[in-house]
């Protein structure tokens, strides 16, 4: 006490800093006696002296804090009510009998402020009081704050009195909605639905939103029978409830006659101007698939910009209803004309339709459109397309000179061979792309060729590995990979010591994992660890990383990777031997981590955490005296994941 009292002393002087350090000091001393001075310094002009005021205040709290904060409501300055009113918020609870008093005070914005502050008190004891407050106060601002005060308390014991207060003025129904809304109890449902005709157009709207936020069920019946009588925003706005309530899915298991009836309020409210109306009239229509729907929605999305990010999102649901609704007809039209926006999102339905029907309606619009929608046209064609579209794709690799329109044909015909056609036919067609200008093209080629696995390309790719240009070698050796190695394998051996560093590594990829990884294979690819180009070496590192090797063990290749010249063919070996959980290589790994490279520091202690062990995790465990908080990030986590490791192992 004695201490409290120094501070006490403390705040009479005329340094505010002084006085701001001894009023913070009390309330973290716990000096309760000091309360009426504190609340003095309130109203002292200094802001940093108010502030900690405020806060010592906070942390006292108590009867004494409640009594003699009250006085300053009345105060003209605005800052220190202000003041006054938010610490109550907080400690109001502590004595909440002053506050309640306040209720009957003569002075209306007295009584205000104590409803706001037992908003904040989190006791029950206040719902009483308010109730009282809300249906009988003779100032509408005091009955408005006791709405929004019982629906911060959110205790359901409210609700009987908030119902009977619906039948209050327009400014305390919308304060009465907010708080039944919060509360969310079932008893609600039937006095808002009643309080609706005889509402205002506003206040009736808000009761439907918080209906519709609200998502009981039970009030589906009542809002489908004001659906009739209702003005035209409003039935919008009971439409977007409905359909947020029930959820577009179930619309379907309501009576065919409401279905009907509903229907024509859907597509009524397409033509509002609130999105979120729009967008739920079309989740509606989409559910129970109004065909009639779909000239609207799509006339909707025209006018949308796709640069926007929100308008893209709408779009993307637009197509997705559209596709629900499936109304083929409509979108055969609609890719005769040239908007862009009703094209995007046409399409877009459409591929999410897959089967003949869409396939005929993008191919019957391809032609009529520049390239830009040629392009997606045929992204949709190969994603919904069967047997049907093989003549349109064949025509395609003939008429056709733009590379992404030839990329996807080429992918589709490698995909779906037709069944009538020679498939050697198809491969010869195909091969002729690998002479094609564009590299992404040749590439696509390449892989068509490789993923149609005809062997009648075996003879030109054998031909074409004789072609002095290396990149002509590159195709032919992984095409030949693709076709056997059983029977390349000399072609393979010869490209492995070709001059050229990308024949190379074709080759390497071609052995591994085309051919599949047998010990001659092996033995074969050994050899490039010692090639002169790293980009060589690394390839050969990271394939081996890769693959799953149960015929050869890659360790010892792998091992002798760790002495490389080069530091990322050193980690792609770190990492690989780490994946394959290579035990016996755990030292070889460890012995690096006397090297001051801290990449490699970081790829060693992650492949320590996959390999595990209790040697393993003593070497974690002697890194954590590290300053580098990197490397402790990394190591704690290989330490987390060696003792999840373990866990496992012992369930």
């Amino acid at each position: 006490m004695a201490d409290c009292l120094q501070i006490i002393e403390r705040l009479h002087v005329d340094d505010p800093e002084l006085v701001r350090e001894a009023a913070r000091d009390l309330g973290d001393a716990r000096c309760h006696g000091a309360v009426l001075e504190l609340i003095r310094l309130l109203e002292n002009p200094n802001l940093g002296v108010q502030e900690a005021a405020d806060l010592a205040l906070r942390q006292l709290g108590g009867s004494e804090a409640v009594q003699g904060l009250c006085p300053l409501l009345r105060t003209e300055n605005a800052q220190v009510r202000n003041l006054a009113m938010d610490i109550l918020r907080e400690i109001g609870n502590q004595d909440i009998s002053t506050i309640l008093a306040l209720l009957d005070d003569a002075d209306g914005d007295i009584r205000i402020f104590a409803t706001d502050i037992l908003g904040s008190t989190r006791s029950i004891l206040a719902v009483p009081h308010l109730c009282q407050a809300l249906l009988h106060d003779a100032d509408v601002n005091v009955r408005y704050q006791a709405a929004v005060s019982l629906g911060n308390l959110g205790f359901p014991e409210a609700v009987q009195c908030l119902n009977q207060a619906l039948e209050d003025e327009e400014w305390v129904q919308f304060s009465v909605i907010e708080a039944l809304l919060k509360i969310r109890d079932e008893s609600s449902i039937n006095a808002l639905i009643q309080t609706m005709p005889k509402a205002t157009d506003l206040v009736a709207s808000m009761i439907v939103d918080a209906l519709g936020e609200m998502g009981n069920l039970k009030s589906i019946p009542l809002m489908l029978e004001r659906l009739d009588v209702a003005p035209w925003a409003l039935r919008n706005k009971i439409v977007k409830a409905v359909v947020q309530i029930m959820g577009g899915r179930v619309l379907n298991l309501l009576p065919a006659l409401e279905q009907a009836h509903f229907r024509k309020y859907l597509l009524s409210a397409l033509e509002d101007e609130d999105e979120t109306i729009q967008d739920a009239a079309i989740s509606g229509l989409a559910s129970l698939r109004v065909t009639e729907a779909a000239g609207p929605i799509i006339a909707m999305a025209s006018e949308l910009d796709p640069n926007s990010e929100a308008h893209q999102d709408r779009m993307s649901s637009m197509a997705i209803a559209l596709a629900e609704i499936g109304a083929t007809e409509v979108f055969r039209q609609t890719l005769q004309e040239t908007n862009t926006e009703a094209l995007d999102v046409t399409v877009n339905a459409l591929r999410r339709l897959p089967g003949p029907d869409s396939s005929q309606i993008l191919m019957e619009a391809f032609w009529r459109h520049d390239r830009d929608v040629q392009r997606q046209l045929v992204d949709a064609l190969n994603a919904v397309a069967g047997d049907e579209a093989n003549s349109f794709f064949m025509d395609l690799l003939d008429r056709h000179d733009d590379g992404h329109v030839l990329k996807q044909a080429m992918h589709f015909l490698s995909r779906q061979p037709s069944p009538n056609r020679d498939k050697s036919d198809l491969a010869k067609q195909l091969f002729t792309f690998l002479d094609h200008p564009y590299p992404d093209v040749r590439e696509a080629a390449l892989t068509a060729c490789i993923a149609l696995g005809d062997v009648s390309l075996v003879e030109k790719f054998h031909q074409m590995f004789a072609s002095p240009a290396p990149e002509k070698r590159t195709m032919a050796i992984l095409g030949l990979g693709s076709l056997g190695c059983d029977t390349h394998l000399d072609v393979v051996r010869t490209a492995l010591e070709d001059d050229s560093t990308a024949v190379r590594k074709a080759a390497l990829e071609a052995a591994i994992n085309l051919c599949g990884l047998t010990s001659d294979v092996f033995a074969m690819i050994s050899q490039r660890l010692q090639d002169e180009d790293r980009d060589v070496r690394l390839t050969l590192v990271t394939l081996l990383g890769d693959c799953a090797c149960s015929l050869v063990n890659v360790a010892p290749i792998l091992e002798s990777a760790l002495n490389d010249t080069d530091d990322w063919v050193r980690v792609r070996a770190i990492e690989a031997l780490g994946r394959l959980r290579q035990t016996e290589s755990l030292e070889k790994i460890a012995v690096l981590l006397h090297e001051e490279n801290s990449l490699i520091t970081l790829k060693i202690v992650e492949a320590l955490g996959l390999i595990g062990g209790p040697r393993a995790f003593q070497i974690l465990l002697g890194l954590l005296n590290n300053d580098d908080p990197e490397l402790i990030n990394t190591v704690e986590i290989a330490i987390a994941h060696l003792q999840e490791q373990d866990q496992e192992q012992h369930r």
